[in-house]
């Protein structure tokens, strides 16, 4: 009796002792459920840095740029904290004879427009903002890129926003679920904006070596899932309460759709084209 006892105490120590151990883990909102969802917790919410750049085929120098995109995105340096989405627009952007793919898009041209037409390529916009010393939101010198994102991920995110897609193989209809809380009241006219974007394409690209007939394209612009310039969010953005949309697109048989990501952003719609906050998920998980 005194030994089973003992052994009744031990597993209770040992069991009371287990849960002092956990780990108390922060409460992530529910951004798809319906009714209270705990609020965000402003110390866990990282802003991350949109780099939508500016490229073509027949761009000598963007292979470089290409190359500084990927080290930026390295677990070294900023990870998945940094998003890039390449537009093929502008000039260098047309096929060869031999090219097997045209990336070129009637809203990358327009995207392209609205975010200023650069001196040269490659060029990038980050977060859609004009930084100090720069003469408007495109910045040529991509080794420069490294500095300005850093300066964005400094700064305190006002939004969570939780992005969640399904696709069906049979019929390559894709639904994404968006969902946007707001760490303050924001009484700003904003705008949503979802994209797609594909990796390693292989065909020809123009390099300092010369032509390459096996290049890899990685996140190339494929198309909107909503308007070229966002959706209007029509709903009021008050503290810790969640807004959530569906959006369905059906994806072209060209693409493949294991190589594709799809990226969503909250923007001012007005005078500023600042991007509050972006996310980037696989199209399929």
């Amino acid at each position: 009796m005194v030994f089973q006892n003992i052994k009744y105490l031990f597993f209770l120590l040992l069991a009371y002792s287990l849960m002092a151990c956990t780990e108390n883990k922060p409460i992530i909102p529910c951004l798809s459920c319906e009714g209270t969802v705990a609020p965000p917790n402003p110390d866990i919410i990282v802003k991350k840095a949109l780099m939508e750049e500016f490229t073509g085929v027949r761009c000598v120098n963007c292979p470089q740029a290409k190359i500084e995109i990927e080290n930026l995105q390295s677990e070294a340096l900023f990870g998945e904290d940094f998003i890039a989405v390449s537009y093929h627009a502008g000039f260098f952007s047309r096929p060869y004879n031999d090219s097997k793919n045209d990336y070129r898009t009637d809203q990358g041209d327009d995207i392209l427009d609205f975010l200023d037409q650069p001196i040269g390529f490659p060029s990038g916009v980050v977060n859609r903002k004009q930084f100090s010393g720069e003469d408007d939101l495109q910045i040529e010198a991509f080794a420069t890129w490294g500095g300005f994102v850093g300066q964005e991920l400094e700064a305190a995110a006002i939004m969570a926003l939780d992005l969640e897609t399904t696709y069906n193989a049979s019929n390559r209809i894709l639904n994404v679920s968006v969902g946007i809380t707001p760490t303050q009241n924001i009484s700003d006219a904003l705008n949503l904006s979802i994209l797609i974007t594909e990796n390693d394409i292989v065909d020809v690209q123009l390099t300092p070596d010369g032509k390459v007939d096996d290049y890899a394209q990685t996140h190339v612009f494929r198309s909107m899932i909503t308007n070229t310039f966002g959706n209007p969010i029509n709903e009021a953005f008050i503290a810790n309460q969640s807004i959530s949309n569906i959006f369905s697109f059906t994806l072209p048989n060209e693409w493949v759709a294991e190589n594709c990501k799809v990226v969503a952003f909250v923007h001012h719609a007005e005078q500023s084209k600042e991007v509050l906050q972006a996310e980037e998920v696989d199209l399929i998980k």
